[in-house]
C-alpha cells in the first residue's frame, strides 16, 4: 500500500507548543504538510470549517473543551478523518466526540510517540482513500437506454431511442415524436421521462419539449432560438434553456 500525501491541522492553544509539534512533524514525517494551526476559539473554529485536511492534531493542557465542541458542531463529515489527542485528562469529552473517532491518545508529548501516532494515522487514511477509489472505479456506472417501453391501456409499445426526435409535454401526457412520423402517446409525465433518458443525449430545452440531441441539424439563432430535427420540425428553446443549451453544445 502506497503512503499517500496527507494535509493535517493542530489545535493546541500554545503557539511555541504549536510549532514545536509542527517542527517534528515536518522533520519526521515529510509526508505530513500542516495546513493551519488553531491557537484560540476563533481562530480553531475557521481553521476547522475552511482548511482541507485528513488529520487533526489536538494537544491542550486546558480549555480542550471548547475545541471538542466545536468539531461535534462543524457541518463536517469527520468519517474519513483521523483524530490524534495528545491529553490524559479529557477522556470524558472523548467518550462525547461521536462525530469523529480518536484514533490515538498520546499520554505525553514526545517526538518518537507521536511519529509512531501519525504513521498509523497515515495508514489508516490511506487504506481508506484507497477503498473509496476502488470502489468509485468499480461501480456500476448506468448505461444509455437503446429500447424505451411506452406502456398504455392496451399495449406496450416498444420504441428504439435513435427513432425518437423529441417528447412534448400536453398536460399530464407524453407525446412522443419520432422519425417515422409516428406519434405515441403515453399517461407518463414528461419529467419522468427526462429522469429515465438522463444517461441518453436528450436536452430539455423548454418546459414542454425533451429534444433527442442526435436528431438536430441546427441551431436557429435569428427572433430567439429555435432547434431545428432532421425532419425539418422547428423547436423552441426558452429564454432560459438558452445558455445551459449552448454551454452543452459548445456554442460560445
Amino acid at each position: 500500500m502506497n503512503t499517500q500525501h496527507i494535509n493535517a491541522i493542530i489545535i493546541e492553544n500554545d503557539i511555541a507548543e504549536a510549532h514545536q509539534i509542527k517542527a517534528i512533524i515536518e522533520q519526521e514525517c515529510p509526508n505530513i504538510t500542516i495546513a493551519a494551526i488553531g491557537c484560540n476559539p476563533i481562530e480553531t473554529q475557521n481553521v476547522i470549517q475552511t482548511k482541507t485536511y485528513d488529520m487533526i492534531i489536538m494537544r491542550q493542557k486546558t480549555g480542550i473543551a471548547y475545541a471538542f465542541k466545536m468539531l461535534e458542531n462543524a457541518a463536517i463529515d469527520f468519517d474519513e478523518k483521523e483524530l490524534i489527542l495528545i491529553s490524559t485528562q479529557e477522556e470524558h469529552y472523548i467518550q462525547k466526540f461521536t462525530k469523529a473517532a480518536v484514533g490515538s491518545i498520546l499520554p505525553s508529548f514526545d517526538s518518537k510517540g507521536i511519529q509512531q501516532v501519525i504513521q498509523k494515522a497515515t495508514q489508516s487514511i490511506t487504506h481508506q482513500k484507497e477503498a473509496t477509489s476502488f470502489l468509485q472505479q468499480t461501480s456500476v456506472q448506468p448505461k444509455p437506454l437503446n429500447l424505451l417501453a411506452i406502456p398504455s391501456t392496451d399495449d406496450v409499445k416498444i420504441l428504439k431511442i435513435s427513432d425518437i426526435l423529441y417528447l412534448q409535454s400536453e398536460g399530464k401526457y407524453t407525446v412522443f415524436h419520432t422519425i417515422h412520423e409516428k406519434k405515441i402517446v403515453s399517461s407518463t409525465n414528461l419529467g419522468e421521462y427526462e429522469k429515465k433518458l438522463a444517461h441518453n443525449n436528450f436536452f430539455r430545452i423548454h418546459n414542454s419539449f425533451l429534444v433527442n440531441m442526435d436528431n438536430i441539424v441546427n441551431v436557429q439563432k435569428r427572433d430567439g432560438v429555435y432547434i431545428e430535427m432532421n425532419n425539418r420540425e422547428m423547436i423552441p428553446v426558452a429564454k432560459r434553456k438558452k445558455d445551459p443549451l449552448f454551454q452543452f453544445l459548445g456554442i460560445k
